[in-house]
């Protein structure tokens, strides 16, 4: 029974990133249709803000009182959930195994998706299309974050509940290496190529690069999650989980 289960949850953690893989490919079409507009990063557009941050905060706010960020691998990007509205409802008790924990790759995600608008998109700058382009960005960054963060999260878990022995390891790089399935993240590449084609993207090299470096990401992202759910109490809450390794 336990094997079932195991196998039927990643099952379900392979097809949400499959589609979760999609979603972002879908953008970046999109986005490529306007130039790389790289300066909405900089340019200050409201409060000190730049376009992209500025759009980012409403955005996310929105979602924070729509309740949102109530649930552990809903991972706001850039601001923190205290930085964000309060939500309209009633607090969700949720609970699933997994520890909170806040890791921040934003700044690794921001230039790793600039660098994919530099190979996708017309070179130059057109501040006609600033507020397309932001609004489009900001669709991408959100999904990616979710990509590497919330999903890296539940992966995180999973692998922990499979291999117990991840949370006695210290070393970034052993649990990095344990971690790593080249068999699987061929797969994830080949598919993501086969929707680039499929949605016609001419750079298919830098799609093979920019989803590289996202399983990578988000196995930082996994590495993070074990290390400080180490320290935050895990095992413990783990045990109660299942009763026991």
């Amino acid at each position: 029974m336990q094997k079932l289960c195991a196998i039927m949850e990643i099952s379900g953690l392979r097809l949400r990133l499959d589609q979760m893989n999609e979603k972002i490919i879908s953008g970046l079409k999109t986005r490529s249709k306007y130039t790389c507009n790289l300066k909405t990063f900089e340019e200050k557009f409201s409060g000190n803000k730049s376009w992209i941050l500025y759009r980012l905060k409403k955005e996310q706010d929105i979602d924070a009182e729509f309740g949102r960020f109530l649930f552990h691998d809903q991972i706001p990007f850039i601001y923190s959930k205290k930085q964000l509205k309060k939500p309209k409802l009633n607090s969700i008790k949720e609970f699933n195994g997994v520890v909170p924990v806040r890791i921040d790759l934003s700044k690794e995600i921001i230039e790793l998706y600039k660098t994919i608008l530099v190979e996708l998109c017309p070179k130059g700058e057109n501040k006609e299309t600033y507020g397309e382009t932001t609004k489009l960005d900001v669709e991408n960054l959100l999904e990616i974050n979710e990509r590497i963060l919330g999903l890296g999260e539940q992966v995180a878990y999973f692998k922990i509940s499979r291999e117990p022995a991840l949370l006695d390891i210290s070393s970034k790089e052993e649990i990095k290496s344990k971690l790593s399935v080249p068999e699987r993240e061929k797969e994830v590449v080949e598919k993501t190529v086969l929707l680039a084609q499929k949605y016609e993207l001419s750079n298919i090299e830098a799609i093979k690069d920019f989803t590289k470096k996202i399983i990578d990401l988000t196995r930082t992202a996994e590495v993070e999650f074990i290390l400080k759910a180490q320290k935050n109490g895990f095992r413990k809450a783990f045990k109660d989980k299942t009763n026991g390794f």
